[in-house]
């Protein structure tokens, strides 16, 4: 038994997980049962619902066919209630009927086993003079509100339908627990009615009615039900511009395309709100992790690398990055994309020195169909594919001075044209060029467009060489180890001291990517688990053997400079003390003994 209490503690853990309420309409044990699985926080016993697993329109429950109290009672006690214990179960009660007494109907309804109430069938939904004459009856919907007040006093939990905010003020009054915002029958579905009210204006009515409702009692949890809702998406509108706190659907569950499908669709419209925002969140922090994760380097001149990066990714200004081949140009032009508002757009690669003049301007900007020879059908070039993303030009350097023209043009207009065509083309496109080579010494040779550089050069990113940085070797050396590893199935720990001192004592021309490669060699050669000299390029091993010769050779000279000054400082000591070896051992700090060694291994004789 849920008291009423209970259910709303439950539903507010709901919220406080980042999880709409959900509450299923159902007509029959089996829809009631897969809406529990599928997630539904409560179920709402409706005549309605008993309409629809008949294949009748929702419709059919406000005619005469039978009475609402006694049909709800009969199959709510029979299907649901034996079937499902660790859900709050809600009556959906005729209020109106004029032949029952409101005290004895809650105590029966208590009594079989439900653990709330709701206003349904509801006057609400009946429009015109049909509805005058039931409120001058006193069947109108005052005779609801009555009704969920004595609900409230006797400890059920209560759903209230209101279509406006005069019933949204008086459910509020009465203390109810759900203020739920009726938009009217769902739609869709060969059995469903026609769309009313769009989504724009059910949020409009939706906040009014919350707003009222709030004001008098802050502690009610607000829902909407029915409306134009088919989609989780559709009710993720609501969430969003609305402080509706969940939905309640019936026909959306039960409808289409049979009831075996009420379990995903109840997971969807439970977990769509939390899943998307997670979801996005992640997507956006994974493609940021992306842009950093390759690029390796905790040194100074790393560190001051990356704050430019930061600062620059999500300014919408063209960037210019540049350095020697193989220092990563590309992975720091990755970085910027992903960590900038076009993340999730478009990031379009052309490597400028890769293709000839007249292939590289149709590869920019495509081709019309008969262009020129072999053009046999359009093409879309890189700048429309870029469109709101982002275009890589790599080694622009080695554009020709013709395309360059056009290269400065599209950026300037924004627009261009498709070889052989004649159609202007809009685009949107950031702009991030590399170059291995000093952009401003080739502007000075004539042989790059000066106006074109400082569109390209708004911002500049200099990657630093490997021999600039030799503190992040070890760093990298792990780095590839691990990737090598999985890409040859190897289990490599690591190197050998010797091994590291030959990388640490390299030039190191090709920068990063010699690194890489001459550990791809070294993981493939190595026989044991950890990699060698011997396993090194022949060049690092030359290397190693000249330094090591060098040291050894530097060692004996200290040795023999440093025993030929300790021969002359005895010798000077013992004729200073006249030769008295006493004396001179403690001038020198040293022993008797010591003394005499020293004078035996170095031949010294007094003449």
């Amino acid at each position: 038994m849920f008291f009423r209490a209970e259910i709303r503690e439950l539903l507010s853990k709901s919220i406080n997980n980042n999880k709409p309420i959900i509450g299923v309409a159902v007509g029959s044990g089996l829809s009631a049962k897969q809406a529990v699985e599928g997630g539904a926080d409560f179920l709402l016993v409706l005549n309605a619902g008993r309409f629809r697993s008949a294949g009748i329109t929702s419709l059919g429950c406000m005619l005469p066919f039978a009475n609402s109290n006694e049909m709800v009672m009969e199959f709510g006690t029979k299907e649901i209630i034996p079937r499902i214990k660790d859900k709050p179960i809600i009556f959906g009660c005729c209020a109106t009927d004029p032949t029952i007494d409101h005290d004895m109907l809650l105590d029966r309804i208590t009594n079989n086993g439900f653990h709330g109430v709701n206003n349904f069938p509801t006057v609400g939904i009946i429009d015109g003079s049909f509805r005058e004459a039931l409120e001058t009856s006193n069947l109108g919907f005052k005779k609801e509100v009555e009704f969920m007040m004595k609900a409230v006093k006797k400890g059920l939990f209560t759903i209230a339908f209101v279509f406006n905010e005069e019933e949204a003020k008086a459910m509020a009054k009465a203390g109810v627990d759900v203020i739920c915002a009726h938009l009217g029958w769902t739609v869709g579905g060969k059995t469903g009615v026609k769309k009313r009210m769009t989504l724009e204006e059910g949020v409009t009515l939706a906040n009014r009615i919350f707003e009222v409702a709030n004001n008098i009692n802050p502690t009610c949890f607000n829902m909407v039900y029915g409306g134009p809702f088919i989609e989780p998406e559709q009710v993720n509108y609501f969430y969003v511009n609305t402080n509706a706190k969940g939905y309640i659907g019936g026909s959306c569950f039960e409808r289409i395309p049979t009831e075996i499908s009420i379990k995903q669709t109840t997971e969807m419209f439970k977990n769509f709100t939390r899943l998307k925002r997670e979801n996005l969140y992640l997507k956006k922090e994974l493609l940021k992790k992306k842009g950093f994760d390759e690029i390796v380097g905790k040194s100074r001149v790393m560190q001051d690398m990356y704050e430019v990066i930061k600062k620059v990714a999500d300014k919408n200004v063209n960037v210019l990055v540049y350095g020697e081949s193989g220092t990563g140009k590309e992975l720091v032009v990755r970085a910027i994309h992903f960590n900038s508002p076009r993340y999730n757009k478009p990031f379009i690669k052309v490597n400028c020195a890769a293709l000839p003049e007249n292939l590289l301007e149709s590869e920019l900007f495509g081709h019309e169909r008969g262009a020129f020879t072999g053009a046999t059908q359009k093409r879309l070039g890189r700048f429309e594919l870029a469109d709101k993303g982002t275009l890589f030009l790599d080694e622009i350097s080695e554009m020709s001075l013709n395309n360059q023209a056009k290269l400065l043009r599209a950026i300037q207009e924004q627009e261009f044209e498709r070889v052989g065509g004649n159609r202007t083309i809009k685009t949107d496109v950031r702009i991030i060029s590399a170059t291995n080579t000093d952009l401003r010494k080739a502007v000075a040779e004539g042989k790059f467009r000066e106006d074109l550089y400082y569109r390209l050069n708004v911002i500049s990113i200099r990657v630093p060489s490997l021999r600039e940085r030799k503190e992040d070797i070890p760093l990298l050396v792990d780095y590839f180890i691990n990737k090598i590893n999985k890409k040859f199935g190897r289990q490599i720990r690591k190197l050998t001291p010797v091994a590291l001192d030959a990388l640490l004592h390299h030039d190191w021309p090709g920068n990063v990517r010699e690194l890489k490669h001459a550990l791809e060699r070294a993981v493939i050669l190595s026989d044991g688990d950890v990699i060698s000299l011997n396993d090194l390029p022949n060049y690092f091993q030359t290397t190693m053997k000249v330094d090591i010769s060098h040291k050894v050779k530097t060692l004996e000279l200290v040795k023999k400079t440093a025993d030929f000054l300790e021969k002359q400082l005895i010798l000077e000591t013992l004729e200073k003390c006249s030769w008295n070896k006493t004396k001179t051992a403690q001038q020198l700090g040293i022993s008797r003994r010591t003394l005499f060694n020293k004078i035996k291994k170095y031949g010294i004789e007094n003449h």
